[in-house]
Order: structure tokens, then sequence, then C-alpha cells
């Protein structure tokens, strides 16, 4: 890392019309009259994080066209003196700025490039904006502004990327956003918007991204917005939205990622008429009936989740087995029979996460065997029986395992694999002894073998499991002196040694 000798910068030629020093490590002060240059065009400073700079107040370089100071430490208030930049043409600050955004920033005529993200900037978002019309970027993301969108924004008609998200804004989006036909990307993710979206979104002909997720929108989605054709990403989800599915969402010939998970959608789903689908989630609403048959057509999805709904049927998990890019499958907490056709002999071999819980499953799911990626594996509240399958030995990446609730019976084998964070078996028939084989850099977080008939001792290899914050064993046949060598675990916070044969001074 290199101080920053101001001697240096003040020995360079007045007339230096480019400075880049992009990501060098610098620290110390940064001397300002460089900003005064009379010939400085581009000043790039961006991601030396260690780098002091106060903005000047006045005597800006006014041939300046490019600054770009993001990801630096400046933490105070952009001064109004910004607006002497006539000339300026792509702005980027990204380092710390608080106060109001001062309305001198509508001076900057010849913007088209506007990044103000991952600051501080209170108050309204100044509606002296609405004179940047040359602007095609707008991303005011991730500040603390207050109030509404001004109306005044309809203005932009050259913009193609607007970022508003997580910046603590309300209210209702305004009808002007009608006349930003140019638009390719409309995120407004994160904020407190309220009411229905307005019908005039659905002017934007040419928006493949639309994302109005974790807001307070309610009501239905308006029918208008089936003219978005081009939408290929559209993500509603965490709104309060209460109608039924409207059928034109499924037939959107472009889309690949749908997200309407935790909302509060009813009725049933239609049957999909594309099969450009990727990532599909309908995951927390009030959706009902049969999954449609026609999910077995989406043969470029990687996700999907329908869990946390009503859907009740008897579903072949064949039906899944033309899916073959399938990463993601949770059905879990529905009212779900899952069965598996005794011929069916498919696998699904990119598999990484399944969720199963609540499924009434009565056999571990065939295909799960050869699913040699398999991070997360949740079987709970079912009703299978047996032995834990050798086969989940071999899975080397699991990192989650729940088999609680369950009607297993056995030990619990000595081989799970290492890379295991949660292992979950409670509530099952499991005898026995705990297994041994904590090994040395044992990654656990969480073991919980509570509501089983385990027997013998404590392991006392469960002190290499130094990250583990979640212990219970409750309720077994453990035969033990009480664990005090429990204490040298620094993350342990849940501790369940209760209805066991433990002895010994406490």
């Amino acid at each position: 890392m290199t101080s920053v000798n101001p001697h240096f910068f003040m020995n360079l030629s007045s007339s230096l019309t480019t400075l880049d020093l992009i990501e060098s490590g610098l620290r110390g002060n940064f001397p300002n009259s460089i900003f005064c240059f009379p010939n400085l065009k581009k000043c790039s400073l961006r991601g030396n994080e260690n780098l002091t700079i106060d903005l000047p107040s006045s005597n800006w370089s006014n041939p300046l066209q490019d600054l770009d100071l993001s990801v630096m430490d400046y933490g105070r208030r952009l001064p109004e003196s910004i607006g002497e930049l006539k000339s300026l043409q792509s702005l980027s600050l990204s380092c710390n700025l608080e106060g109001s955004l001062p309305a001198s920033i509508g001076n900057l005529y010849q913007l088209t490039d506007l990044s103000l993200l991952l600051n501080n900037f209170n108050g309204q978002i100044p509606t002296s904006l609405a004179n940047l019309t040359q602007l095609t970027f707008l991303d005011l993301s991730r500040n603390q502004f207050s109030g509404p969108i001004p109306v005044s924004i309809g203005n932009l008609r050259q913009l193609i990327i607007l970022d508003l998200s997580s910046s603590n804004l309300s209210g209702q989006i305004p009808s002007s956003l009608a006349n930003l036909t140019q638009l390719t990307s409309l995120d407004f993710f994160d904020n407190q918007f309220s009411g229905s979206i307005p019908d005039s979104i659905s002017n934007l002909r040419q928006l493949p991204t639309l994302d109005l997720s974790y807001n307070n929108f309610s009501g239905q989605i308006p029918p208008s917005l089936a003219n978005l054709t081009q939408l290929s990403f559209l993500y509603l989800s965490n709104n309060q939205f209460s109608s039924m599915l409207p059928p034109w969402i499924f037939t959107l010939p472009l889309l690949e990622s749908l997200y309407l998970n935790h909302n509060q959608f009813q009725g049933q789903i239609n049957q999909f008429q594309q099969n450009s689908l990727t990532h599909l989630d309908l995951s927390s609403n009030k959706l009902q009936g049969s999954i449609p048959n026609s999910i077995a057509n989406l043969v470029n999805l990687s996700y999907l989740d329908l869990s946390s709904n009503h859907f009740s049927d008897l579903l072949e998990l064949d039906m899944f087995s033309a899916l073959q890019n399938l990463e993601t499958i949770f059905l879990s907490d529905n009212n779900l029979s899952l069965r598996m056709n005794v011929n069916a002999n498919f696998t699904l071999p990119k598999l990484t996460d399944v969720s199963f819980s609540s499924c009434n499953l009565s056999e571990f799911p065939n295909f799960i065997r050869h699913s040699n990626g398999l991070k997360t594996l949740v079987l709970s509240k079912n009703s299978i029986h047996g032995n834990i399958l050798e086969w989940i030995c071999e899975k080397d990446d699991l990192e989650i395992l729940d088999l609680s609730h369950n009607n297993l019976i056995g030990k619990i084998p000595n081989c799970l694999p290492k890379s295991l964070l949660v292992l979950s078996l409670q509530a099952n028939y499991f005898d026995g002894n705990i297994p041994f084989g904590f090994s040395e850099g044992c990654g656990l977080l969480n073991l919980n073998l509570h509501g089983n008939q385990m027997d013998g001792l404590l392991p006392r290899s469960l002190v290499n499991c130094s990250t583990l914050e979640v212990l219970d064993v409750g309720n077994n046949s453990v035969e033990d002196t009480f664990p005090h060598w429990l204490e040298s675990l620094p993350e342990l916070q849940v501790l369940v040694l209760r209805s066991n044969k433990f002895h010994d001074f406490v």
C-alpha cells in the first residue's frame, strides 16, 4: 500500500488531461487542487478505500467529463459546487456521502451516466434531476432517501437503466414512468412503495427486467402488463399481492426468471405455455390444486420452489425426469403425496438442493442417490422407514442433512460426510452409540439427535467441532459423566442434554 505524496501530484503538469489511479492501494490525503487543473477531463480514483479526499467547494476543472470516486471513504456532504462541472458526462460517487443530494446536480446537463449508489443520502430526491435529459444510466440504490419518486422523473426519456433499489423510498409509483420507453432495466427492489402497480408500466415495451420485490404492493398484477412481451426477468416477491395468478404470466415467450414468492396469491397454476423458464419461485403463497403436468416441459429449469402453499396432489416424481438442468427443487409444506414409480430409473445430474419436507414420502427417492453434487437434503416430517442408506456417506459436498421426524431405525453410520454443517436426525428410532468420528476441523454448526434411543457415551471428539452452535441430544439414553469439556466450544449457544443418564456434579 502506497502513501500519497502531495508534492508529487502538485508537480504534475497543468496540461494533464487524464488521471487514472484505479485500485492503486493509495492511502493518505489526496490534494483537492488536482480537481482544479484547467485541462483535466478524466479523473478516476475508484477502489482506493484508504484514500482520504476533500472535494473542492469551488473552482472545479470545468473541462472535466468523467469523475469516478467509487469505493472510497469520503463520508461528508456532496458540495453544491458539484454543479459547476457543466461538461461532466459520467459521474460515479460511491464514497459514503451523507446529507441531502444537492439540487445543483441538476445543472450537469451533459450527464449520461450518474451512479450514486452505496451512500447515505437522505431527504427527498431533488426534482432538479429532471433537468438531466441526456441520462441513459441512473443508479441511486442503497441510500437513505425519504418520500416518493418525483413525478418529474418522467422527463428522463433517454434512460435505459433505472436503479432505485434499497433507497428507503415510499408512496406510489408515478404514472409519468410511462415516458421512459427506452428502459431495459427497472429496479425498485427493497423500498416501501405501496398501492397497486400502475398501468403506466405497461408502456415500457422494451423492458426485459422488472424488479418490484420487497415492497408493500397489493391488489392484483394489472392485466396490461401482458404487453411486456420482452420480459425475461420478473421479480414481484415479498409484497402483499392477493389475487389469482394471471394466466398471461405463463405465456410470456422470453420469460426466464419468475419470482412471485411470499405473497398471498390464490387459486391454481395455469399450464405453462413457454419453455424458456430457468428459475421459478411461487413459494409461500396460498396456491392450491394440482401442480400442472406441463412443468415437465420446462427443460431449461434449474431452480424450482413451490413450497409452503396448499397444493394437494398425488405427484409422481418421474414427471421431473426430463429436467436435466435442475439444481434446486423445493416442494415442502404442501398437501402433496410424492411417489416414485418402481420402474423409474432416472437421474438429475446437476441437482444440489432438495427439500421434500411433509410430502408423505415412505422411502428415499431413487434419483437422489445419483446426485453426486448434493449440498442440501431435507426429507423431514415424512414416513420414511428403514436404515440410513450408505450412499449418503458418498455425498462429499453435503452440507445440510435433515431427516428428522421420520421412522428411521438402526445405527447412525460413522461415515457421514465431513462437509456437514447441519445434521438433524431428531424424532426417529435410532439406537446405538452416537458416532465418534468428529475429526479435527469439523465444521458442524448444528447437531440434533433429540428423541431417539441413542446410548453409550457422548463422544469427546465433539471438541473438534469448534464452530458448533447447537447441540441437542435430549430424550435419549446416553450414559456418561456430565460433559464439562463442552465449555471449550467457543460458539456453543444451545445445549440440550435432558432426559438422559448423565451423572457427576454439574
